[in-house]
């Protein structure tokens, strides 16, 4: 939500904030707003996908600043689209200013737009840090100035409508909220936050003591993202201003609201002119509808932080929602798209920065996406009579997705589909319970993957990367050339040194020299090759997490912030393109270099035998295919792994065991076509 012009006009009259030395205090948190905010305020990387482990470095000051100064912070996320569709074209509109300003930066051109990870990271940090939050249904706005309002406390967030909500304790703009800057009370030797606070009642003495009931009203006539009106008869407020400039709109709608004692008043002067016919009272029924928006009641989420009871499904829509489904929403474990699945049976999808020549980042992860609807629509039982049956039986069941066709927003009908063998064997509202194996073929039959022939070679932080990775190599279009694949696999490794072995001499030698690499300045021009790659590659990340989530974790659920490092892997792989070996960036560590070639070999297990040959000669001139026939090239990589075991029998035996598992799948890539019948799926229900 939002109110149209009204946080600039805030901040143009600055004598509407107050300064306010804060701690000791509870602190409702507008999550969504806090992590837009601590992204684009850090100077952190949006060009190359995402800077996630500095966003995580950040976050965690911010808490820590918060603990010191005795705050006891609440962090309330959105979840589902609203099911009215009131905002709908509000949102609409939103994406296609992101589009916008995404292919600005593409273009080096400035913009804001946030990675695609960026809340699944926010939540897994807030978990990691003991952080309480919830993600509600639907948007959090309201439920954040209930609850507020309910503990007596202020809120934190930089949004409009916060300086309509009548919240007893006011706003403290996040703008103003100075956290790195921990200032000292000289009596008491305690430290506070210098913020500035807000109340309604700041705007209202400023305007002839107006009734604060009539600032939900000002809301509804300036404009915010639920209504719309049709102002072709009202007044130009901005004649009423004693304040004329850019603002003079907004000025004068609040002096002239000053003039009524209360809303009802007010709105029967607005009306006048159109005198009593339909328009009037279609105009005054939305009124009356979008000024019910800002009226406080008790909170539905207070509970939540009290005794973990997730919320209430109010009547509606979202009563499609499993009961099961609930107290996992609220604790983040689900993605929130899922809500808009059942009760929409529609997706808006993320833009990112990328080539805007090509097709949309999303499109090869797509047939993830599907297998996801699939077991949301496909599974559900209804009560038929006396006999329960599936009710998708019949039915085909398809979910409208809002991409993108070249910077234009566009909206397309994804059929939902499963793998035809579960379809009679999962039911969503026992999904959970269902047995492990069979959730796990669900997700490794989306990704068209064999499970992990040695797992415990990979550590299982990094398994569903792996499998993710195989996707992507197989799907991505253009295909990846042989430096984007081994550069990713470097972050990988880089992201599990500095998880596990952060203070470890050799490691820390391998995290030093990449760090300095990812440090060093780079080309001005962004590489949209490497960038529309590595964008499909998080397209197909977040899908696969969002179905291993979904089906309860049959991989390991990975730390998101420790897989991607964008400047990072763009940097290694240029690094790889000028002819350095990959090997060779992490020499220093025998297990970074031991721990690369297991996720290679994983990795190319699933590969065709001709998908590797094209890869390497489509690598760069100078990188070792161009030295070395891609088939021996293989060979040796294989003879290099089991030399560095030749003293560990165990270790042998493992490769081994690789070598003979590559050479049966050498044999299987000669036949017609090795995984359809494996990855047959229905396109029905």
């Amino acid at each position: 939500m939002g109110v149209r012009g009204l946080h600039s006009y805030i901040e143009r009259n600055s004598d509407l904030l107050k300064t306010r030395w804060f701690r000791e205090s509870k602190l409702i948190i507008d999550g969504c707003n806090l992590y837009y905010f601590l992204y684009f305020r850090s100077d952190l990387d949006q060009a190359h996908g995402g800077d996630y482990d500095g966003f995580e470095k950040i976050v965690t000051q911010f808490f820590k600043n918060l603990r010191i100064c005795d705050i006891e912070p609440y962090v309330v996320l959105d979840g589902g689209t609203d099911v009215s569709d009131k905002k709908f074209d509000t949102l609409k509109t939103r994406c296609q200013e992101r589009i916008r300003r995404a292919n600005a930066l593409s273009r080096g051109r400035s913009g804001e737009v946030l990675p695609i990870l960026i809340k699944k990271v926010f939540k897994q940090i807030l978990r990691k840090l003991g952080i309480p939050f919830i993600q509600c249904l639907a948007e959090a706005d309201w439920e954040v100035a209930a609850l507020a309002s309910e503990w007596n406390c202020p809120v934190l967030s930089n949004d409009s409508d916060f300086y309509i909500f009548n919240i007893k304790k006011g706003l403290l703009p996040i703008s103003h909220f100075q956290w790195r800057k921990l200032s000292l009370l000289k009596r008491s030797n305690k430290k506070f936050i210098p913020a500035k606070s807000y109340h309604v009642l700041n705007l209202c003495t400023a305007f002839n003591r107006m009734n604060k009931y009539n600032l939900s009203l000002f809301a509804i006539i300036l404009g915010n993202d639920y209504t719309n009106l049709d102002k072709s008869a009202f007044p130009n407020f901005s004649k009423f201003s004693t304040r004329p400039g850019g603002t003079a709109q907004i000025d004068g709608l609040l002096t002239w609201l000053s003039r009524f004692p209360g809303p009802k008043e007010a709105i029967a002067a607005l009306l006048s002119p159109l005198g009593k016919n339909r328009e009037s009272a279609s105009i005054r029924k939305e009124i009356y509808q979008g000024m019910a928006e800002y009226r406080l009641n008790p909170s539905s989420i207070a509970q939540f932080f009290i005794s973990g009871e997730p919320q209430r499904r109010p009547l509606g829509p979202l009563q499609k929602l499993p009961d099961w489904t609930l107290k996992p929403l609220a604790e983040g474990k689900l993605a929130s798209t899922i809500i808009d699945i059942l009760t929409l049976q529609r997706v808006m999808l993320n833009f990112q920065v990328e080539d805007f020549g090509l097709s949309s980042s999303s499109e090869p992860s797509r047939l993830i996406r599907q297998v996801m609807y699939g077991v949301l629509l496909c599974t559900r039982w209804q009560t038929v009579g006396k006999r329960s049956t599936s009710s998708g039986e019949k039915q085909q069941y398809n979910v409208e997705e809002y991409d993108r066709q070249g910077m234009t927003l566009t909206s397309s009908m994804v059929p939902a589909v499963l793998p035809r063998h579960v379809v009679t064997h999962l039911h969503l509202d026992s999904l959970w319970e269902a047995p492990e194996n069979l959730r796990l073929q669900v997700l490794l039959h989306a990704l068209r993957v064999s499970p992990l022939f040695n797992s415990f070679l990979i550590p299982a932080n990094l398994q569903l990367a792996v499998y993710v990775t195989c996707f992507w190599l197989n799907h991505a279009q253009p295909e990846p050339k042989a430096e984007m694949f081994w550069a990713l696999l470097i972050g990988l490794v880089y992201g599990h040194l500095c998880r596990e072995h952060q203070t470890e001499i050799e490691a820390g030698t391998v995290i030093s020299r990449l760090k300095n690499l990812q440090d060093r300045k780079g080309q001005k021009l962004l590489d949209l090759e490497l960038a529309h790659a590595y964008c499909q590659w998080q397209c197909c990340l977040k899908d696969s997490f969002n179905l291993n989530q979904l089906l309860n974790h049959p991989v390991p659920e990975p730390e998101l912030a420790r897989l991607y490092s964008g400047s990072l892997v763009h940097t290694v792989a240029h690094e790889l393109m000028r002819g350095v070996e990959p090997e060779s960036l992490l020499t220093g560590a025998s297990f970074a270099v031991e721990l690369y070639r297991n996720l290679q070999a994983a990795v190319e297990r699933e590969l065709d035998d001709d998908f590797i040959v094209r890869m390497r000669m489509r690598a760069g001139p100078m990188s070792r295919s161009a030295r070395c026939d891609p088939a021996d090239e293989l060979s040796k990589m294989f003879k290099h792994l089991m030399a560095d075991e030749e003293e560990d029998d165990d270790g042998d035996k493992i490769y081994e065991e690789t070598c003979s598992v590559r050479t049966r799948h050498v044999s299987r890539a000669h036949t017609e076509d090795p995984r359809a019948k494996k990855y047959e799926l229905v396109k029905w229900c």
